[in-house]
């Protein structure tokens, strides 16, 4: 009656660190799945990851082709401002030159001596009266 119950300490051992590493890694919480339902995982996984993306893909698509528009409209106006310009600078020019003609043609009225009228000249009209 003295004898010892035969119990290994090795199996103990191995049992409650195998149960530690089962603890310590999330996957093995989750039921074991065989290799053709991982396949069907990633597969979802990369439909969902597609059609994400394809969403975003397109809204940076149509962002791209907004600020393409802005851009050309920009560039239009910019070559539209620049004739204008041009424009305003060459009418200036006319206008600041016409004023310099009219200018000096009051200057040349003003130096020639006026025209002085006397009373002893008699204007007639064409019927002699």
């Amino acid at each position: 009656m003295n004898s010892k119950p035969d119990i290994s300490v090795e199996p103990l051992i191995r049992k409650s660190t195998e149960e530690k590493i089962g603890n310590s890694v999330p996957g093995d919480r989750l039921t074991y799945r065989q290799p053709d339902e991982v396949g069907d995982v990633n597969q979802s996984i990369g439909e969902l990851i597609d059609k994400v993306s394809s969403t975003s893909i397109a809204e940076i698509e149509k962002l791209v082709s907004e600020l393409q528009a802005v851009r050309n409209y920009l560039k239009v106006e910019g070559d539209r401002i620049q004739q204008e310009m041009a424009r305003y600078a060459h009418l200036s020019d006319t206008a600041s030159a016409s004023v310099k003609i009219i200018a000096e043609s009051i200057g040349q009225w003003r130096k020639v001596p006026p025209i002085t009228k006397t009373d002893n000249v008699s204007h007639s009209n064409s019927y002699g009266h």
